[in-house]
């Protein structure tokens, strides 16, 4: 084609030099239509080649799209790095795999995306590949996403060099975080069965049979105390055996290879010291029947052999203990046959304690009543499953004696079945007799104490008449009539204090009557200290009362209240030295009363104040034990405080720091109280009646009788029971105040005549004593008493009585 052009050339340079058309027409057409065709010619092949150019470029393109899209979604991520270490290159898997845009990646340091944990060893790697020290590496990095969540990734690395003789690192990723887990997993539970055999001293092995090999658990190591890592065989296990045993152990592994069981326990010598193991095998085989392998457990029973001797060795201590107690121990069965029995049971039935097995009680007692008796007791027992204590239960020895036992009776359960029962009795023989004795001295006791009671009340009734005596004269001299008052509170503080030692066992029980009535705090304070006073002045202790300006109403004993702070204030007074101080003070919180009793004196031991108010308990422990008592102040304190609705709680910061004690009551409104006075009042508007009185006391009787005819009563006396039966006609007594103690009839016999007579069957019977005890005011009753009032009499509880109408009494007749 170039030279077709170089023709076409030069025939137009001759074309020129000769003008003429026709000539240059002749000279030039042939030439130029083969030029011409073979540009087309050229043309066509250009075309050709061009297309196939274009063609060529779009398999190019098309190629390289294949790959760029192989790249981009790979499943394995891959990164380009720079020598500085910076992103310069990654797919789209990689890109996915970190959660960051892509884009976002690109220049940023490779570093940025490994977690703190392992950024050192990153960059150690990367130093290395990039001195020539290494070309590729494969590394296990923990790398961080965007959201901070880090994964386990392994990193094919491999140094680079760009066309401009550049270094750069190519980088395969691949998540292995799942594999990492499950090798975790299964790390954590070779370590669980490692753990879990160490704990059940159970190791685990296995033999192959075709090369004598062994292979052993971590726990087997440490059983057979051989270091883990060395080499094992079957005969290094026969060395580690005890001599004595080795020959039986090889045996029965011989006989297993044939087919027989392998459970055998055996000694092993490790450390130079004797170990029980118990070992159990189980043989594979293959479809012929051909032997693999042996797999197999080997269990530490040193300390289940050692149990075992000391268990043996423990039932024969047990034997000789109950042969040694007193008590009679035995089990049975259902059929009553005794499956044990100990000595004691051996000696009451005259036999051994071997020859009591087997045998029922039918065999040992000839006494049909107690052995059906315990027949039933025992299946009772079995039967319920319920344990069962059986008191004062008659037993007939061998010798005919009868003895008396308590016994209790426990059913023994094995699989949720009872068929056996446990008893165990105790001879109370001696007890009873000594209970009997017992009860005799105590009922002697009873009788004296009431006796006692008697007497000391029989002195104080006539000096409480007398008092109300004088009360009656309107006496207008302050200081006689204070002396009266004193009498009078003094003598119904003894009364109480009687009550008190005939009702102990009340207190113990907490069975605290009380004469509950609406009152004024003041008149309990001023109670309490009257009786407290002279003790506190002949210490020469300063006593300071802080009260509210508002009285303070409460309900309940006015001599019981008046017990418990005279009880607080003497104990202060007791515990505070000379010249101290107590301070009473009285305070209102919300709906109580609060009443502290706070003093200087030698305050309460930390170990002693959580026991402050128990029976019997003392500040004072010392040998001295000066200041007296018998502890039971506070005790009956908390009781009757607590009988009340209220509290009482101490404080004290140590020895040395005196003490507080705090009553807590609740507070009534005074509103309540007016009923109270009104109903008093009224009471005091008592009828004139013809009484009788019953005493043979003469100081009692003749100053009731001054008291009564006082009130405007008209009465008589009579110092013995006949005589009032007989004056009883005479009389016409509305009212007998009649006491127990008679010297010749008793009480109840003159009440009992006084309802048969017709002049005094519808009187007023008012028993007026000194016995006080439960069973004296029942007597009473059924003797066709009305009432039933102590000595001294309280008048105004008297009076009350005969204030009432006849119609109030006439269904106690």
């Amino acid at each position: 084609m170039n030279n077709a052009l170089i023709n076409l050339n030069a025939l137009l340079t001759e074309a020129d030099a000769q003008p003429t058309k026709d000539s240059l027409t002749d000279l030039v057409t042939p030439p130029v239509d083969v030029l011409l065709h073979e540009l087309q010619i050229h043309q066509i092949e250009l075309e050709m080649q061009n297309e196939a150019l274009r063609q060529s470029h779009l398999d190019l393109e098309a190629s390289r799209a294949r790959y760029l899209n192989l790249y981009e979604f790979a499943p394995v991520a891959y990164l380009t790095l720079t020598h500085e270490g910076l992103i310069h290159e990654i797919n789209l898997t990689g890109a996915a795999l970190l959660g960051i845009e892509r884009r976002e990646l690109i220049d940023r340091h490779f570093s940025a995306i490994v977690a703190p944990k392992d950024a050192d060893r990153w960059y150690l790697l990367f130093k290395k590949l990039m001195r020539h020290e290494e070309e590729k590496h494969t590394v296990e990095l923990l790398l961080r996403r965007s959201n901070n969540a880090d994964f386990h990734a392994q990193l094919n690395c491999q140094r680079v060099t760009t066309d401009l003789n550049a270094l750069a690192m190519h980088i395969s990723l691949t998540d292995i975080t799942k594999y990492k887990h499950a090798e975790e997993a299964l790390r954590k539970s070779q370590r669980d069965l490692n753990h879990a055999q160490a704990v059940a001293h159970i190791g685990s092995w296995r033999i192959d049979l075709s090369n004598n090999k062994l292979e052993w658990s971590d726990e087997t190591f440490r059983i057979f105390g051989i270091a883990k890592g060395v080499p094992l065989t079957y005969p290094l296990f026969l060395d580690c055996i005890h001599p004595a045993d080795r020959q039986l152990v090889d045996a029965a592994w011989k006989y297993a290879l044939v087919g027989k069981p392998y459970d055998i326990e055996h000694r092993i010598i490790v450390d130079q010291k004797i170990k029980w193991v118990r070992e159990q095998a189980e043989i594979e085989c293959d479809d012929d029947g051909s032997l693999l392998s042996g797999f197999g457990t080997t269990e530490d029973i040193t300390e289940i052999k050692s149990s075992q001797e000391a268990l043996q060795h423990e039932r024969a201590f047990l034997r000789q203990v109950i042969d040694a107690v007193p008590n009679v121990i035995f089990v049975k069965d259902r059929e009553g046959r005794f499956l044990l029995g100990n000595q004691a049971l051996a000696q009451c039935y005259g036999t051994s304690t071997e020859g009591l097995i087997g045998l029922t009680e039918e065999s040992l007692n000839a006494n049909v009543d107690e052995v059906t008796r315990f027949y039933q007791n025992d299946l009772l027992v079995i039967n319920s499953c319920m344990p069962q204590f059986i008191p004062d239960e008659k037993v007939t020895h061998a010798d005919g004696s009868v003895h008396w036992y308590n016994s209790v009776k426990i059913p023994l359960i094995d699989n949720n079945k009872c068929n056996k029962v446990l008893g165990v009795a105790t001879d109370i023989t001696d007890s009873k007799r000594t209970a009997e004795a017992l009860r005799l001295a105590n009922q002697r006791k009873d009788e004296f104490l009431a006796m006692l009671a008697h007497e000391l009340r029989n002195p104080l009734a006539p000096i409480r008449n007398t008092v109300q005596l004088l009360n009656r004269q309107k006496i207008t001299d302050p200081t006689l009539a204070k002396a009266c008052h004193v009498i009078d509170h003094q003598v119904t503080h003894m009364v109480r204090l009687l009550d008190d030692l005939l009702d102990v066992a009340r207190y113990i029980q907490g069975k605290i009557r009380l004469q509950v009535e609406h009152l004024e705090l003041t008149d309990i304070i001023n109670n309490a200290v009257e009786t407290s006073y002279p003790l506190i002045e002949s210490r020469g202790q300063a006593l300071i009362i802080n009260q509210t300006a508002t009285p303070q109403w409460i309900q309940g004993d006015r001599v019981r209240l008046a017990q418990v702070l005279s009880n607080l204030l003497n104990n202060a007074a007791k515990y505070t030295n000379e010249g101290g101080k107590i301070t009473l003070s009285v305070t209102q919180e919300g709906s109580d009363v609060v009443i502290d009793i706070r003093d200087t004196g030698v305050g309460i031991a930390p170990e002693i104040l959580p026991q402050i108010f128990d029976l019997f308990i003392q500040a004072d422990h010392s040998l001295a034990h000066s200041q007296g008592g018998l502890g039971i102040g506070l005790t009956l304190v908390r009781q009757l405080v607590e009988k009340h609705g209220g509290t009482v709680t101490a404080a004290s910061a140590g020895i040395g720091h005196g003490s507080t004690f705090s009553v807590r009551l609740p507070a009534v409104s005074k509103a309540s109280s007016v009923v109270a006075v009104e109903i008093t009042e009224s009471v005091l508007l008592t009828p004139k009646y013809r009484i009788l009185v019953v005493d043979d006391y003469n100081d009692a009787a003749e100053s009731l009788m001054m008291v009564l005819e006082a009130e405007g009563h008209q009465v008589e006396i009579a110092n013995f029971g006949i005589k009032a039966i007989e004056q009883a006609p005479v009389f016409h007594p509305q009212v007998v105040l009649l006491d127990i103690g008679l010297p010749d009839l008793n009480g109840y016999e003159v009440a009992k005549k006084l309802r048969t007579l017709p002049e005094t069957q519808n009187a007023l019977l008012i028993a007026l004593t000194g016995y006080g005890q439960p069973a004296d005011i029942e007597l009473a009753q059924s003797a066709g008493f009305n009432h039933y009032l102590l000595k001294p009499v309280d008048f105004e509880r008297l009076f009350a009585l005969l204030a009432s109408s006849p119609e109030e009494h006439s269904d106690k007749n």
